[in-house]
């Protein structure tokens, strides 16, 4: 499995956690195991884990960051499948030092033309921006 597609099967991933509302790091095997998901995470088993993580610990942060970013718009109101694209691009953006910013930013948007509705890539793009701006004004959380 290359970086591309372990990106798209955790997006999947994520999608699921909000679907079943289950944010437990307790649940990695469910969501990551391979004999039950039958995908071969192979040598993007560490990314994979690591986004597991940081989506079950800052989730509620990660929100807040896309809240703040998109400000005519309610989090909840937000299509699942961007949703789950837009908080894995914001974690590797705010937690993931070793992937560059405009590398989650793409890969995210082209996620966007693959899964979503039309206007979702540049919706998911203005989001994005506004939180990396947000981080290189310092803001966490």
């Amino acid at each position: 499995m290359n970086r591309q597609k372990a990106r798209e099967y955790m997006m999947t991933v994520l999608f699921q956690m909000e679907a079943n509302s289950d944010f437990d790091i307790e649940n990695d095997e469910h969501y990551l195991k391979e004999s039950i998901t039958g995908v071969k995470l192979g040598n993007q088993r560490e990314y994979c884990e690591r986004v597991f993580a940081l989506a079950c610990e800052k989730t509620p942060d990660i929100d807040k960051l896309i809240s703040l970013s998109s400000r005519r718009w309610n989090i909840n109101r937000t299509p699942k499948t961007d949703l789950a694209i837009i908080r894995l691009a914001a974690i590797e953006i705010m937690y993931m030092e070793d992937i560059p910013d405009s590398v989650s930013i793409n890969e995210a948007v082209e996620l966007a033309k693959e899964y979503c509705d039309d206007k979702a890539p540049s919706y998911i793009n203005g989001i994005l921006g506004a939180i990396l701006k947000n981080k290189n004004e310092g803001l966490k959380e």
